[in-house]
């Protein structure tokens, strides 16, 4: 088996002298949909928080691509790795749909040819109603929808979602899986999710992965047709080493 995109070891967070994540290990494999359920405070998004480096108050290792994530740049992570978080953060400034979808996919310099990615996005997303509006002024479930395009657009060889589903009616749901489906299957892009809907997601899951009081108390693996991962992501080389700092 070939070495995990990312291996979670004996990684605790404490918060008040109560245990709010202790993962002992966890390997995490490329090209695979990783799902991570269970209630409320069970520790779901302070683990994805981790994995973005979002969150530093843990001890333990996470190795990402096998070199220590605390010793990668943050600027070449974040090419590789994008998260979507349940909590938005507007612009203080005005923008247009367009400019800020524009402005977030073409900062991410890996892609090839970002402008065709964004173009082919909102067509799959049936984003044209919104480009003029004035991001600010959307609902927090338009927001929700155009920053799950961007995601998209960006085209990482990570996707982090925290909330899957939040706000979205079972239509964008459906169409969000399909996509997804895709980038797993073909592109070979890692996702991993945080929710509470895990039933709406068997087509794509790999793993399941249920945390209670911030252990991991199950984990189901789900047999998937094998796929020849052809589109982008197979290129992608290992470019961190052990020497570089945050």
């Amino acid at each position: 088996m070939k070495n995990p995109i990312y291996s979670v070891n004996k990684v605790l967070v404490k918060q008040d002298n109560r245990d709010i994540l202790d993962v002992k290990q966890l390997d995490i494999h490329r090209g695979s949909c990783y799902v991570i359920y269970g209630d409320v405070g069970s520790g779901k998004s302070t683990l994805l928080n981790i994995l973005f480096k979002s969150n530093k108050t843990f001890s333990g290792t996470i190795k990402y691509e096998n070199n220590d994530l605390s010793g990668i740049k943050n600027s070449d992570y974040y090419k590789e790795v994008y998260h979507v978080s349940q909590e938005l953060k507007l612009p203080w400034f005005k923008i247009t749909v367009r400019d800020y979808i524009n402005k977030n996919v073409m900062s991410h310099t890996n892609l090839g040819d970002p402008k065709k990615r964004i173009k082919s996005t909102i067509n799959k997303m049936k984003l044209n109603k919104y480009l003029d509006r004035d991001f600010k002024k959307l609902s927090d479930g338009e927001r929700r929808w155009i920053e799950l395009a961007v995601s998209i657009a960006c085209d990482t060889k990570v996707l982090l979602i925290d909330g899957f589903g939040q706000y979205l009616g079972e239509e964008k749901i459906n169409i969000l899986s399909q996509i997804l489906y895709r980038k797993i299957n073909y592109d070979g892009v890692t996702v991993i999710i945080c929710t509470h809907i895990r039933e709406r997601l068997s087509r794509i899951a790999s793993v399941f992965i249920r945390l209670d009081q911030g252990k991991i108390v199950s984990v189901r693996s789900k047999k998937r047709k094998q796929s020849n991962h052809k589109g982008s992501q197979k290129n992608h080389k290992n470019k961190f080493s052990s020497n570089q700092k945050k």
